[in-house]
């Protein structure tokens, strides 16, 4: 039985939640600026590695990293560098709304996987939050099909899985490393990736006004701080409760997006966008429920 989290040790998933919906509402402004998905990712996970690179210079972590750890998270990048790109390239595909739900079936991936990494219990409750939160992703997704593109439901889902599986690894993993560190190691292999990828594809495409080029800087800057906190968050309360928490992520972000974008969802859609939030936020009270948390 673990130790119930402080109050203050849920302060990081809080601060990702809001800085992480602020991103993906800056990310959609520069793509109806004239941007793509690739230069958008580079850019923020660039500005990332340099914001925290910066950091540790400043302020060095406790512990030198091991040799071993830091190849590691360099190989956790490439899997980073595909979960970020697919999640943008289905913002950029699908509305909002659709895209950040359809990509939060992860915090019940995530239950899955650490349940298959032995740090939690997958049970017939649980199994019952999932097939609520499939109902209510059936319900979001399928009451606009015609404007419902397959690979940007693919991509939303893609994302979802490969960010279930870097919580569960870095926590069974990577624990005792700093966040930073590994924030840093891994935005540094991303981004060596992505630029690879650009380059060999000539891509690159910026903004057709300053309006776009402000919102890249917006989605730079709350990504940099966001993705500190999703690991450090992991770290302190562990990846199940980081996941379920982040659920506050598609309500900022639908209410901003319907604000700012006017992607707003249909009756039926927000039936099924409270559906999902329900499932998985139930799927973690039975997870504490059983383990005595």
């Amino acid at each position: 039985m673990s130790s119930a989290p402080a109050r203050g040790d849920f302060a990081p998933v809080l601060i990702c939640a809001f800085t992480y919906a602020f991103a993906v509402v800056c990310a959609r402004i520069a793509f109806e600026d004239g941007s793509n998905t690739a230069t958008v990712v580079l850019l923020r996970c660039a500005f990332a590695a340099l914001a925290v690179g910066a950091s540790l210079a400043i302020r060095p972590a406790g512990r030198v990293l091991a040799a071993a750890d830091r190849n590691f998270i360099l190989l956790l990048g490439v899997l980073f560098a595909v979960n970020v790109y697919a999640f943008y390239r289905s913002i950029e595909i699908l509305r909002i709304p659709l895209a950040i739900l359809i990509f939060y079936s992860y915090p019940l991936l995530t239950i899955l996987f650490s349940a298959m990494a032995g740090l939690e219990r997958m049970t017939p409750a649980v199994i019952a939050c999932a097939l609520l939160t499939l109902v209510g992703l059936a319900l979001a997704t399928g009451a606009s099909p015609e404007t419902l593109d397959p690979m940007g439901v693919a991509l939303a889902l893609g994302a979802g899985a490969s960010i279930a599986f870097l919580l569960v690894v870095t926590t069974r993993r990577l624990g005792h490393v700093d966040a930073r560190q590994r924030t840093f190691w891994t935005m540094v292999s991303t981004t060596v990736l992505l630029g690879l990828g650009m380059l060999a594809a000539s891509n690159l495409q910026w903004p057709d006004s300053a309006r776009g080029l402000l919102a890249i800087a917006g989605v730079c800057g709350f990504y940099a701080i966001g993705v500190v906190m999703l690991f450090a968050s992991a770290t302190r309360i562990g990846p199940a409760r980081t996941a379920t928490i982040m659920t506050l992520e598609p309500v900022i972000a639908i209410a901003l997006s319907t604000a700012l974008l006017g992607q707003g969802l249909t009756i039926v859609q927000l039936i099924g966008g409270l559906l999902v939030i329900t499932g998985v936020t139930a799927a973690q009270w039975v997870r504490r429920a059983g383990t005595g948390d």
